[in-house]
């Protein structure tokens, strides 16, 4: 596999500008809802429109950005800038493709508070909404199994995952689950003789020791007291755990903002992850509605930089010695079965939504209404959420007449 860089993978032979980066990031981002949306947009335009990537450059971004941990189309979007402009084209493409939804979670955020929005989410829709969500974490784990669970070893390391996920009520129990897997694939894989060989420089060393910090920092447990102190530093620890796309992040992020020094409720919580697909972006565009929620802009920004930076650094780093990587068999062995294991958090993630929600046959209308529309007609996400809002609304103005 050759190495991507910004002279074979700009096949035009001009620089990208930096603002035009910017706005074409920006403006395909702001219209994708969801990682994969946003990948799909990206490629149409650089590949099929501009021609600036060849598709087989384009294929080595999303599978390199599927190998580290983060949001797979910030992923992306971050070594497509790094291959059109180098450094600065990173920093400028990931910019853009956070800034949509930073923006528009935040502005929904400053508004939650408002007696307005509290009248208007009463529990029974917030019930509702909870089920939609469920379902539709239910679906992607249907999809995501079936394309990554297919061995023995990867149907072992889900239903382990699954079980342990289940006990588990701290950040080191994500940590040694995700190290594990991906230790038991590495050494149990068929070809044994081949050496994972990387040449990094002193800054790569540099860096990946202050993720590794991190990291540690989020996986060690600390005094309630420290909590808050250390919550961004944390989170950005937290990140490096987060395989398999935006809802393996629930638990996760449960056990770091759902604490009573941090102070958001389980409700707050369960109905901000059930509005994130309204707004475009990744479903990690929760990070920086919590972040607002607990320090105001300040903590918006804060949290966004510390869920996105890290992992956009790392894949820059990782880009570098992709051919090495994916040119390794044990390497390859060891992400087929951690993305395995990463498939329980979404089974738990429904699990904990479902427990929430009272056993009444109205919640079991919506839960199948969400799946036909999710599983079969591929509804989009917001014309199920409105529909299931109006028809809600209408229920409960009903129900209030004498």
């Amino acid at each position: 596999m050759q190495t991507i860089t910004s002279q074979d993978a700009v096949r035009r032979g001009e620089r990208e500008p930096l603002w035009t980066l910017f706005r074409v990031v920006f403006g395909l981002s702001a219209l994708s809802w969801g990682g994969l949306a946003l990948m799909a947009q990206l490629e149409h335009h650089y590949v099929e429109r501009e021609g600036r990537l060849s598709r087989v450059a384009f294929s080595d971004l999303i599978a390199l950005a599927w190998m580290v941990p983060g949001p797979v189309g910030c992923n992306v979007a971050v070594q497509l800038g790094h291959a059109l402009r180098g450094r600065s084209g990173a920093w400028v493409s990931g910019i853009a493709s956070v800034l949509p939804f930073f923006m528009l979670m935040t502005l929904f955020a400053i508004f939650y508070r408002s007696p307005l929005v509290h009248v208007a989410a009463s529990q029974t829709l917030l019930n509702h909404f909870s089920v939609v969500l469920a379902t539709l974490i239910a679906i992607t784990w249907y999809k995501q199994t079936r394309a990554l669970v297919r061995g023995r070893l990867e149907w072992i390391a889900a239903v382990l995952g699954c079980v342990a996920l289940f006990y588990a009520h701290s950040a080191a129990a994500y940590v040694v689950m995700l190290g594990s897997a991906f230790g038991a694939g590495w050494f149990v894989s068929p070809v044994r003789n081949s050496r994972l060989v990387v040449s990094l420089r002193r800054g790569d060393w540099q860096m990946l020791s202050a993720l590794g910090v991190l990291l540690l920092l989020f996986a060690l447990p600390l005094p309630h007291r420290y909590e808050l102190a250390l919550l961004w530093p944390r989170l950005a620890g937290a990140g490096m755990t987060l395989f398999g796309g935006g809802f393996s992040a629930l638990p996760v992020l449960k056990t770091l903002f759902v604490t009573p020094a941090i102070g958001i409720s389980d409700n707050d919580f369960t109905l901000a992850f059930s509005l994130s697909p309204l707004s475009p972006g990744p479903l990690l565009n929760v990070v920086p509605f919590f972040g607002y929620l607990v320090d105001g802009w300040a903590g918006a920004v804060l949290a966004t930089l510390a869920l996105f930076v890290p992992s956009g650094c790392l894949v820059v780093l990782a880009q570098r010695h992709l051919h090495q990587l994916k040119a390794n068999p044990r390497f390859e062995h060891g992400m087929r079965v951690l993305r395995a294991m990463t498939t329980a958090f979404l089974v738990v993630a429904v699990l904990r939504i479902a427990a929430h929600v009272p056993f009444q046959p109205v919640y079991l209308l919506t839960a199948l209404f969400s799946a036909t529309c999710f599983g079969k007609l591929k509804v989009p996400v917001y014309i199920v959420y409105g529909t299931v809002a109006v028809v809600c609304g209408l229920w409960l103005a009903y129900d209030a007449l004498p």
